[in-house]
């Protein structure tokens, strides 16, 4: 378990290839970097964690979080999230001083995870993508968007000992709907 504080989620179904998870709504800090994969990271991370140290409307510093999302845009561009703490409402919380980040409410939702270790790029994520995809299809499990990945670690843990994820919002029996991420 991370000693970060991340959104909550309960566990639905667990099989070797995937979970189930049903995620709380939770708050997000936002911005979205044109470029690739691998060269939009260090942009978006210093906007993201530039509002969090305090680069807003209060000058409050506030906790890291996890995970860290990435997901590609039809734009051509990479969105990438910051969980904010569960602690802030959204009235509560400080403006992003930098007009390139915002806030955003994620809604609940139904989510199917595949966690790998390792190097976080491009081609270890396009493979464990291509891994769930093929799983979820598999067993009949529709998808409902677009896939993104989820970092739980920094750039210091060794890369044998990381936490990451792949992750795409799914229909569940007993859900309304499953929103996109």
């Amino acid at each position: 378990m991370s000693r970060y504080e991340q959104p909550d989620y309960t566990v639905l179904s667990s099989g070797p290839d995937y979970e189930i998870r049903h995620y709380e709504p939770y708050l997000a800090a936002e911005t979205e970097v044109p470029g690739d994969f691998d060269a939009t990271g260090n942009i978006a991370f210093r906007r993201l964690a530039g509002f969090i140290f305090g680069r807003n409307s209060t000058g409050v510093k506030m906790n890291m979080t996890v995970p860290v999302t990435r997901q590609e845009t039809d734009a051509g561009s990479y969105r990438y999230r910051f969980v904010m703490e569960s602690a802030y409402s959204e009235s509560e919380l400080p403006r992003p001083t930098d007009e390139s980040v915002s806030i955003v409410r994620i809604p609940g939702g139904y989510y199917a995870a595949r966690r790998y270790r390792g190097r976080r790029n491009e081609s270890a994520y396009r493979r464990v993508e291509a891994t769930l995809i093929a799983a979820l299809s598999r067993d009949g499990v529709p998808i409902a968007g677009a896939p993104f990945s989820a970092v739980y670690d920094g750039p210091l843990t060794p890369p044998m000992l990381r936490h990451n994820e792949v992750l795409v919002s799914v229909e569940w029996p007993g859900s309304d709907s499953s929103p996109d991420r």
